[in-house]
């Protein structure tokens, strides 16, 4: 789940090598100083002579654009930044090209931060230290998105947060804001689905998941996405019908495969289902996590007989896994034998004690 952060970019010096070249007779004397000041890197002292200058020249689109990117950008008053780069626009719709240049590079730096945040509460040991570090990345993910509303990597970041936050609401929102504003991200799709569902608003997770799947139908987690759903429903026929999809797009996937072999024993197909498994069994014969999934899948569907078959196997290949006898003490003892589910399970017991 790791940000990567965007490259830096010098603000200040790509920002002003245009503004600094102009005509001095053209010029107020306080514009003229500010300019000076700037490239002495004395932003204060440029502030003062540039609010002098935007009293005796309110109307003048320079004052307003150097007080945004030479001032407040440098002194990162992002608020103080915005305002007068939104005020620039006002005077001349010419300096449109300079201000959209201005407001990406801000918004790379604040998102810079934010993604510094991040990173910094994945490797946070306490929890009330990596609460503070996330909310501290949602302020500057926030920040960043009013400065440029159509960046996908910060809604990604920002629905992170609130998503390890516990904010559901502010998962919702995030997504909705995305989605208004025509970016498609499957992270943030993802949970932003997850937690309308959460909400019960299954119907429009279903509608908006089959307008994604339309625009976007080589995504597998979208197919994923959509399978889950139905499943959940109880729509078993339909989840199959978009696992056989899915199975067709990604023959190769091991756990398409899987996804494929549950909804085929979820739908009621369990010979069909056995097949899958079979196939994916002899394509890793030796392989332990293999026969763990094929054993949790017909332990979960309830079919006790071929839970404990394969739980039998993971015991045989590999004796020292606990999760092996759990399956099979389970099996045998939803199948009525109680004294030898006895016996397994004091094994699994001793060899969870040892772990």
């Amino acid at each position: 789940m790791k940000l990567l952060k965007i490259s830096n970019i010098i603000l200040v010096v790509v920002l002003f090598i245009g503004s600094l070249i102009f005509n001095i007779s053209c010029q107020s004397p306080e514009v003229t100083s500010a300019k000076v000041y700037l490239q002495q890197n004395n932003p204060d002292a440029a502030e003062e002579q540039l609010l002098i200058a935007l009293e005796r020249e309110p109307e003048n689109p320079e004052v307003t654009y150097l007080l945004a990117i030479g001032v407040y950008a440098q002194k990162k008053d992002w608020e103080k930044a915005r305002y007068y780069l939104d005020e620039t626009i006002k005077r001349d719709t010419t300096y449109r090209a300079k201000v959209d240049d201005a407001k990406k590079r801000i918004w790379n730096e604040i998102h810079n931060e934010g993604a510094n945040y991040f990173n910094e509460a994945l490797n946070a040991i306490l929890d009330i230290e990596k609460d503070s570090l996330l909310e501290e990345a949602a302020n500057r993910f926030e920040k960043a998105l009013l400065f440029s509303g159509t960046e996908a990597p910060t809604y990604n970041g920002l629905i992170k947060c609130y998503y390890m936050l516990g904010d559901t609401d502010n998962v919702i929102k995030t997504g909705q804001k995305a989605l208004e504003n025509g970016i498609f991200d499957k992270d943030v799709f993802f949970y932003y689905s997850q937690a309308l569902w959460s909400r019960g608003q299954q119907d429009i997770v279903l509608e908006q998941l089959d307008k994604a799947l339309e625009e976007h139908p080589d995504i597998r987690e979208l197919y994923v996405l959509k399978i889950q759903f139905l499943a959940d429903l109880n729509r078993n026929e339909e989840a199959l019908k978009y696992a056989k999809i899915l199975a067709d797009k990604y023959p190769d996937d091991l756990d398409v495969k899987f996804i494929l072999a549950q909804l085929y024993a979820r739908a009621g197909y369990l010979d069909e289902a056995k097949v899958e498994y079979q196939k994916i069994l002899a394509e890793n014969p030796e392989d332990l996590e293999v026969l763990q999934r094929i054993a949790k899948a017909y332990f979960d569907s309830k079919d006790w007989p071929m839970a404990e078959m394969y739980a039998r196997k993971i015991v045989e290949l590999e004796p020292n896994d606990p999760y092996g006898y759990e399956v099979l003490w389970k099996s045998i003892y939803n199948q009525g034998r109680l004294e030898e589910a006895q016996k397994y399970r004091a094994i699994e017991k001793s060899l969870r004690g040892q772990q």
